[in-house]
């Protein structure tokens, strides 16, 4: 592909692949409904969710796409700055102006769960019926600066984990959004991303470490000379991506040529698309 890959999903026996300037790749053949690049992009309900950011013209779009039907191309970014206001995403089922930066967007089945900046975090259904909405946080004093600014949102089941970046979490209802429970980590951290597996989560600060957390307590603990780049759990272990370099969470690493992108599994294999659009295997001997 031309342009590097940022997200790859599979529908239907389809590939998706979405690159890093928002262009839309099924089949080979690649479309950009809005003419810039996407922040956040969940399946949802067979189709595609997602937020569309343009930091330059300080605009953003929320909008869910069809994976039914042909994608659209759209506006250029020319024609974007000309009719800033009325452009929206080609082709989408619902394409909403969203006036503040979006922190998280996550989604299961037909219920799309997200977070925006300044404002709260809202549940809407695939149609984009609101169910509920509910503040930030407003816990003052917490190190480092913006700790309480929202940087994941985990879905599991009945629930969804709302992640903080200075490491607190609030366990909320996903059918009505009242708080279940909340805790936090319990270290000095600057999350960077929080992945899981049901009640099983591995979180990533910006200063390369990573902890598993389970039952409100860390088991595991390590130091990356990266962040983590993606991750998932094969039934055993944490398979990771990090900067140049493989890695089991309990386990070795091994480093790779090129920056590896996403972990995904084809045919019972663990694979990584890198930057450069190519598969290769995760951790071989492992798989």
């Amino acid at each position: 592909m031309e342009t590097a890959p940022w997200r790859i999903f599979h529908h239907n026996d389809q590939e998706i692949i979405i690159d890093v300037d928002g262009g839309i790749s099924i089949g080979g053949h690649t479309t950009h409904p809005f003419p810039c690049e996407i922040t956040f992009a969940s399946l949802c309900d067979n189709g595609l969710v997602a937020t569309w950011v343009d930091h330059d013209l300080r605009l953003a779009r929320m909008a869910f796409i069809s994976l039914d039907e042909p994608l659209q191309e759209g506006a250029t970014k020319a024609q974007l700055r000309l009719k800033r206001d009325s452009t929206m995403v080609a082709g989408s089922k619902w394409c909403h102006i969203i006036d503040s930066e979006p922190l998280a967007v996550e989604a299961e089945d037909d219920k799309i769960v997200f977070a925006l900046w300044a404002r709260g975090i809202y549940c809407i259904d695939s149609s984009a019926n609101e169910l509920w909405r509910i503040p930030l946080s407003t816990n003052v004093g917490k190190s480092p600066p913006r700790s309480n600014e929202i940087t994941s949102l985990n879905i599991d089941g009945d629930s969804v984990v709302v992640w903080s970046r200075g490491g607190t979490f609030s366990q909320i209802s996903m059918l009505n959004g009242k708080q279940l429970s909340q805790g936090e980590l319990g270290v000095p951290c600057d999350i960077e991303n929080v992945f899981n597996h049901g009640d099983r989560f591995l979180i990533s600060s910006k200063d390369g470490w990573i902890w598993e957390f389970r039952d409100e307590e860390i088991t595991v603990a390590r130091k990356l000379r990266g962040t983590i780049q993606d991750a998932a759990f094969d039934g055993d272990d944490w398979r990771i991506i990090s900067w140049r370099e493989d890695l089991m969470l309990l386990g070795e690493s091994q480093t790779r040529a090129d920056l590896g992108v996403q972990i995904f599994q084809n045919d019972g294999e663990w694979l990584v698309i890198d930057n450069q659009g190519q598969s290769s295997p995760h951790m071989p001997d492992k798989n």
